[in-house]
């Protein structure tokens, strides 16, 4: 899963920077720069999104300061 991520945001209680807008604004810079969104991610667990691009643009998204963090997608095997 080269170059697949899940980033994650901040919950609105530290802010308003994961405010759905924040997530929809970086999920199309991710879009406008070749990149992919696989999921989007909404609830009270979870605010973020899924996606294919670019390790600057991880390094670019990383620095906004509504993400909490980015981390590598990777498979999931339940038994």
């Amino acid at each position: 899963m080269s170059n697949s991520y899940i980033v994650v945001f901040k919950p609105e209680s530290e802010g308003e920077h994961a405010s759905t807008n924040a997530i929809n604004d970086l999920a199309s810079k991710v879009e406008g720069s070749g990149g992919s969104i696989k999921h989007r991610y909404d609830s009270k667990v979870m605010r973020g999104f899924a996606g294919s691009f670019s390790e600057d643009l991880k390094s670019e998204l990383e620095q906004h300061p509504g993400v909490k963090y980015i981390e590598a997608d990777q498979p999931v095997n339940t038994q």
